[in-house]
């Protein structure tokens, strides 16, 4: 049945987490990797992290002053991409400069952020990356400029803002993430209970400095339509849990996300951890993008043990014709990887995906993670890729917050060239 309107109203609220292994790739790109199935990170997860960097003016009384934070985020970023359309090539830096005061009375506090990528070697079709702008340019972009007021225990956040949520979300996969002008209110009334609710009004892009309305990014020009998001989280995500997300943009589409998840703790360092998801898209009101209904089911099952993680998951799209659409940021599909979301059109898919921190046999800073999926489509069609990342964080010392990221995936579809895609990433937070 075609979705006409909100099928749930409900949305995500704001977990604390470590990381997830093997998580779908938006999340993948930006969270350290866990040591155990509880520590998994869900889409349903917005982590707070706090600000790193200088205080300005640690010697004031005044916690609006004594807790201004000054955070300079630089990142480097080399991307080789060999697809259907040739080969990219790009190296690029740049990064973050974020601004963010502390609590006056209590009640308000103040942020601003700017976002740059600079090309410093360019191959060919330097803007097939997705690292620079389109022909190969720099850009430069205040991203970030919001107010926060909070009377417990409800927080809200206005205008320029990082927002995490499934579907729409930073997609940090690249030089900038996406930011958003929204207005938004989350309520904690207890330890196992959130709830919240959002108008997103436009989006700025990983390669753009314009922020334009959702209904255009969505991919319908000279329409100006936003996005209303509602939504909870009941119980733990490191326990036993369940919650979901409803975004509607008015007249194009309506995205419901649910998903539940519950960890056991089997032996002294063995867990094991099961989730199951559903997506729902469907058109609505004057249906400005068509008329469509697709669904995605999920399950997935993870294994720890001593700093090891296993884990296996399964989806299923419905409809033969549609694929699950993802134009406000990443898909939280289970096997959402580096190139595929393996969410085509009527597309079943499994995955297998190992994690180890090498920690465990004394190598402090070097973790590693890969993932093999495999999907058939509709028409005898199918799909592989296999993805692997290695990485090295330093968390003490001159060098703190020091992660270099080396990433490499191989997608081969029917009928198609294959895609291969090599990253070399460095992030940095100085700290003075």
């Amino acid at each position: 049945m075609k979705c006409k309107g909100p099928t749930v109203i409900v949305i995500v609220l704001f977990a604390h987490s470590l990381g997830r292994a093997n998580p779908p790739e938006y999340l993948a790109a930006t969270r350290a990797l866990a040591e155990n199935a509880s520590e998994e990170v869900s889409p349903l997860d917005e982590p707070f992290v706090p600000l790193s960097g200088w205080r300005l003016a640690q010697n004031s009384a005044e916690p609006f002053l004594h807790d201004l934070i000054l955070s300079l985020e630089p990142r480097f970023y080399y991307r080789h991409l060999d697809d259907e359309n040739g080969v990219h090539e790009a190296f690029a830096g740049g990064g973050a400069m974020i601004f963010e005061s502390g609590w006056w009375r209590d009640t308000v506090q103040l942020g601003i952020g700017g976002y740059t990528t600079q090309p410093l070697a360019t191959g060919p079709d330097p803007g097939g990356t997705g690292l620079l702008r389109s022909n190969g340019d720099g850009l430069v972009v205040l991203g970030q400029a919001w107010a926060k007021v909070r009377l417990e225990p409800a927080t809200a956040t206005l205008f320029r803002q990082e927002i995490e949520l499934p579907f729409i979300n930073g997609d940090d996969t690249r030089m900038i993430p996406n930011t958003f002008e929204a207005y938004r209110v989350d309520i904690k009334p207890s330890d196992v209970f959130r709830f919240g609710v959002a108008y997103v009004t436009r989006e700025k892009s990983k390669a753009s400095e314009e922020f334009r309305p959702m209904s255009e990014v969505a991919g319908v020009p000279r329409v100006d339509r936003g996005t209303s998001v509602a939504g909870f989280l009941l119980g733990a995500t490191d326990k036993a849990y369940i919650g979901g997300v409803n975004e509607l943009t008015w007249d194009l589409l309506n995205i419901a996300y649910v998903e539940a998840g519950k960890t056991w703790q089997l032996l002294d360092e063995f867990q094991l951890r099961g989730e199951l998801q559903f997506i729902d898209q469907g058109s609505v009101g004057d249906e400005l993008l068509g008329n469509f209904d697709v669904q995605l089911y999920g399950a997935s099952l993870t294994a720890s043990y001593r700093s090891a993680v296993l884990s296996m998951s399964f989806t299923s799209t419905t409809d033969n014709r549609l694929k699950i659409l993802r134009q406000f940021g990443g898909a939280p599909a289970f096997n959402s990887l580096m190139i595929s979301d393996f969410a085509g059109a009527g597309e079943d898919s499994f995955r297998v995906g190992v994690s180890y921190d090498f920690a465990r046999i004394g190598l402090t800073g070097f973790t590693a993670f890969a993932n093999y999926a495999h999907g058939e489509l509709v028409g005898n069609q199918h799909e592989d890729e296999v993805d692997t990342t290695a990485e090295y964080r330093i968390d003490h010392g001159p060098l703190k917050n020091f992660w270099l990221r080396l990433r490499y995936g191989h997608n081969s579809l029917s009928n198609q060239p294959a895609i291969d895609d090599f990253r070399v990433i460095l992030n940095y937070t100085l700290t003075f």
